[in-house]
């Protein structure tokens, strides 16, 4: 058989060969217009051009020869070709291609507000993971829980679909419901869920109960992440917080601006945030700007392995300009700086343009940043919210949540002035 399909391969004319190439290299030129990047068939080079045609060979002999013609879909074709040339790059959980929807839904993540359930998902070893629930949606007021393994929606099995699928499944009209199976320590649990707009802070708070310290969780780096985190320290700091403590646990990160908008509260103005490397290798220090405003604030910040992107860059800073001692577990490691490329259908890809180190120098691709105090969670552990705080007093609080005693500790002890 397999030579019988090598057979009908060789069927196809040279010169048809030749204008689906050229057409095909045409396309590619064209992505680039959106975002302002010229590319052209002259432009690119002969090993380009050669992996383009063995490209168009194969997808030839597909379109002429497979055995399910109503199964092929260009569209899905060219988007996992794309899928597949970007996670080639090793750039994993980070550099991704985006479809126009997931785009879109993107977009309105970072503006804080969209019609959804509330969860975040995403690959973790071909298993899709809730890396966190918002707070206050309909996921986290169900109960649904960072970590929890998703493995159906509505009743549909999903193994082998891709994340943005399954978020295609998820989402709907504001209104209707959804309902999500997921497995948590090995029991299996559904959850009906609401469909709702959500409008969700990126910062909230509360006071450890019988102490002088804000909890001060961050969800997201969104649009106005640092006027939000001013606003809430400024907010505690009047309703008597002496100390703080920052948790950017499960907080994938997001606006880069922001992270160096936020240290910025921290540190003395033209304090190092994070060294960016370009890929010719030179590299230049990004600084914070203008005067800070809480400079001399006790503080203590809490990471783990879902702290990834801009939560590692500000946790970095702040470590590295011995502003603020870090509790927790090694982060994620996510350690390139991304760009969007806007294609001309409207999707896009968000590109790994540059790497970043700490102010040290600390390169933390694939190896995160290590805590300067390792507190792990524990089976029987859990995370703690702010939210939850006014109804449990601070031994329960404790027991459940030993990073966050063990971040009380360290900046319940911290020098004052």
């Amino acid at each position: 058989m397999w030579n019988e399909t090598k057979n009908k391969g060789r069927r196809n004319s040279p010169l048809a060969r030749f204008v689906f190439i050229a057409l095909f290299v045409a396309a590619v030129g064209g992505a680039g217009y959106a975002y302002g990047v010229s590319q052209s068939p002259a432009s690119l080079s002969e090993a380009d051009l050669e992996s383009v045609e063995v490209y168009a060979e194969a997808l030839d002999a597909v379109r002429g020869d497979y055995v399910d013609q109503e199964s092929i879909n260009p569209e899905r074709q060219t988007y996992g070709a794309i899928e597949g040339m970007l996670d080639s790059l090793g750039d994993e959980g980070h550099t991704r291609f985006l479809t126009p929807e997931e785009r879109e839904d993107n977009q309105a993540g970072l503006s804080g507000t969209y019609v959804g359930v509330g969860i975040q998902i995403e690959d973790r070893e071909d298993r899709v993971v809730v890396s966190s629930p918002i707070e206050g949606s309909p996921a986290e007021r169900a109960g649904v829980e960072s970590g929890d393994v998703v493995i159906a929606v509505d009743g549909d099995d999903i193994a082998g679909e891709d994340v943005s699928e399954i978020a295609d499944m998820v989402r709907g009209p504001e209104g209707s419901e959804v309902r999500v199976t997921v497995t948590r320590d090995g029991e299996e649990m559904t959850f009906d869920l609401l469909r709702s707009e959500i409008n969700s802070p990126s910062v909230y708070w509360e006071m450890i109960p019988d102490s002088g310290t804000a909890h001060v969780r961050l969800a997201s780096f969104s649009n106005d992440s640092a006027e939000e985190l001013a606003s809430v320290f400024a907010e505690a700091r009047s309703a008597g917080a002496e100390e703080f403590i920052l948790d950017l646990r499960d907080n994938p990160g997001g606006r880069l601006d922001q992270a160096v908008e936020m240290a910025g509260l921290f540190m003395e103005e033209d304090s190092v945030v994070y060294v960016r490397r370009e890929a010719d290798g030179e590299r230049s220090e990004v600084e914070t700007s203008g005067e800070p405003e809480f400079p001399d604030a006790p503080m203590t910040v809490l990471v783990n392995e879902g702290s990834a992107s801009s939560s590692e860059i500000l946790a970095g800073a702040l470590r590295d300009n011995d502003r603020a001692t870090m509790v927790g577990e090694t982060t994620f490691g996510t350690g390139t700086v991304l760009s969007e490329f806007e294609l001309s259908d409207g999707s896009s890809m968000l590109l790994g343009i540059a790497e970043w180190l700490t102010p040290d120098g600390d390169f933390i691709r694939e190896t995160g940043i290590d805590p300067d105090i390792e507190v792990a969670l524990g089976e029987d552990g859990e995370l703690v919210a702010p939210t939850e705080l006014d109804e449990l007093s601070q031994s329960e609080a404790f027991d459940r949540d030993p990073q966050l005693e063990r971040a009380f500790e360290e900046v319940a002890a911290s020098p004052r002035d």
